[in-house]
């Protein structure tokens, strides 16, 4: 059989086969969900690089991807699962972070997540020169049949969904101040809104007695996971708390709100990340049902290293 050839991603015309290259993989192996693909189709229309390996007849059997500037993400269906292929795709996306960094004058980075029941990818990847670091993700799964606490906010405080597009504006400076880090922009909060996997049931709010919002909660249906693949999931996907409401409960709130409303949205499970050095957040999470479903290590290609040695 002849081997796959290598090609750039051409956007949006390979959106969908790439897509359902995803799916198929996910349905194929029991593999890490994340990133959901609503948040992929997303990025594949952005800036971020991606190559393709295909077949004789050009269908995909691989995608290379480097997710936010410096995370490398790697997909191949089992018939195309080849120590080969991905050393080539591991090798294209170093020399995409070196180019990537020589621009904005800095030193390349690439970080590769992998599970920690895939021996045989991290075995690849410290042959490919990375080095695996002890600070990792964790995902964590909560059941939805199983009984969720009730909501409980401190007097005079209330929780609401956000108040549509008008209410963007106050919601990204809530989320800038929460998060020094932050970088969302009101134009792309409202395109959030707008899209189709928006559902204001799982965008919410609390609010503080004198009417200013004091907390947030954002989650995200994987609908097309869910309609391809038999799941029910959504994805909390961050959860903030203004500096000056912090410590009284409100973002454990929001999530317990944000359970209860995917439940009877017809959904069976909700998933989350979590740094592994981040306990305070470990713990609310653990205090509102959520077990450890996997951890992921991130396997690093450091260029200032690689000088040193």
């Amino acid at each position: 059989m002849k081997p796959p050839a290598s090609r750039p991603y051409r956007h949006p015309n390979d959106l969908q086969s790439v897509v359902d290259l995803i799916l198929a993989c996910r349905a194929e192996e029991c593999i890490d969900p994340w990133p959901p693909v609503h948040e992929i189709r997303t990025r594949l229309g952005a800036d971020d690089a991606a190559r393709l390996w295909v077949d004789d007849r050009n269908q995909p059997v691989a995608l290379a991807m480097i997710w936010e500037g410096s995370v490398f993400l790697y997909f191949a269906l089992p018939r195309a699962r080849d120590e080969t292929l991905e050393a080539q795709a591991i090798a294209w996306a170093t020399a995409q972070a070196r180019a990537s960094a020589e621009q904005r004058g800095e030193r390349a980075v690439l970080c590769v997540p992998v599970r920690d029941d895939d021996p045989y990818r991290a075995a690849l990847l410290a042959r490919s020169g990375l080095r695996r670091e002890e600070w990792h993700m964790i995902r964590m799964r909560r059941w939805l049949h199983l009984p969720i606490a009730d909501p409980v906010v401190p007097s005079g405080c209330t929780l609401r969904p956000a108040a549509g597009e008008l209410e963007a504006p106050a919601l990204v400076n809530l989320h800038h101040t929460a998060f020094a880090t932050a970088s969302e922009t009101v134009v792309e909060r409202v395109e959030w809104m707008r899209s189709r996997d928006y559902d204001p049931r799982l965008d919410l709010v609390a609010v503080a007695p004198n009417g200013a919002l004091a907390a947030f909660c954002r989650c995200s249906v994987c609908a097309e996971e869910n309609a391809q693949l038999g799941f029910a999931s959504a994805w909390v996907d961050l959860i903030g708390v203004h500096p000056a409401y912090r410590r009284q409960g409100l973002g454990r709130a929001l999530l317990l709100l944000a359970l209860r409303n995917m439940r009877e949205m017809g959904l069976n499970q909700a998933l989350l990340s979590v740094g592994s050095w981040n306990t305070p957040a470990q713990r609310l999470f653990e205090s509102c049902g959520f077990v450890v479903a996997c951890r992921i290590f991130w396997h690093v290609y450091d260029e200032e290293m690689e000088m040193a040695v």
